[in-house]
């Protein structure tokens, strides 16, 4: 619902002329329920890391540009690594959701792992914005990578790791290799190294993605075909073969 709602405030945003962002302004001005202020001001936070970046973009920036004044914007978030941490969250909350359905919806395991490709390829086109924040964007002062870095490391351990343990974007990894492994366990993978194997396929997915958001102007084959063409590829090179 309150998705809904911000779509509705950012359309009347960009119909105001681009030049006058007072108009824009007055658009969100209003006043909202409190969990629809935030996702509203996370929409405008988002959309100016794309445009301007992150250091470019301050917090009073944010806050004019979502109609808010600095008091209400630092009510809800205290800084930008705040605004930063809940677009990532967002992203893989989202991701994790189409994810699950993919995974529950399909029956065998190469079915099962050609969904999920289809599933992350598709969900990165659909939010290219979103998906260069969360994967092609350094964000040291987030911790992101220590914390998956321990979360990697304990897993080829065999440690067991809580539930409320994993981030989103753990479990997410966490998916896609379980993914990975029902293909090992049933015999159909040239090899057995279920964390090598799910790293190679996340990785030449990502590289399909942030090419295809990054350079659009580059003429792509039609997007089915060319999803189709990719899962083809990274599936044979990982199946056994009759």
């Amino acid at each position: 619902m309150y998705l809904l709602s911000n779509a509705r405030v950012l359309a009347v945003m960009a119909k105001a002329h681009p030049d006058d962002e007072e108009a824009a302004a007055s658009a969100v001005r209003r006043r909202l329920p409190a969990p629809q202020r935030r996702v509203q001001i996370l929409a405008v936070a988002g959309d100016l890391f794309s445009r301007e970046g992150i250091d470019e973009s301050s917090m009073r920036k944010i806050a004019s540009k979502a109609g808010v004044s600095p008091a209400v914007l630092y009510r809800h978030f205290a800084d930008k690594d705040a605004l930063l941490f809940a677009l990532t969250e967002s992203f893989f909350e989202r991701l994790s959701a189409a994810m699950r359905e993919a995974f529950a919806t399909v029956d065998g395991p190469v079915a099962r792992m050609r969904a999920l490709m289809r599933t992350y390829l598709t969900f990165g086109f659909d939010n290219p914005h979103e998906y260069r924040l969360t994967f092609m964007t350094a964000l040291p002062r987030l911790k992101r990578d220590a914390d998956m870095k321990a979360f990697r490391q304990r897993a080829r351990s065999g440690a067991v790791i809580e539930p409320q343990e994993l981030t989103l974007g753990m479990h997410c990894f966490g998916m896609l290799e379980r993914g990975i492994s029902d293909l090992v366990a049933a015999g159909h993978t040239r090899q057995s190294n279920p964390a090598a194997l799910t790293e190679a396929i996340w990785a030449s997915g990502h590289g399909l993605v942030s090419l295809v958001i990054t350079h659009d102007e580059f003429g792509w084959t039609e997007r089915d075909a060319l999803v189709d063409t990719a899962i083809d590829v990274m599936l044979n090179g990982l199946l056994r073969h009759p």
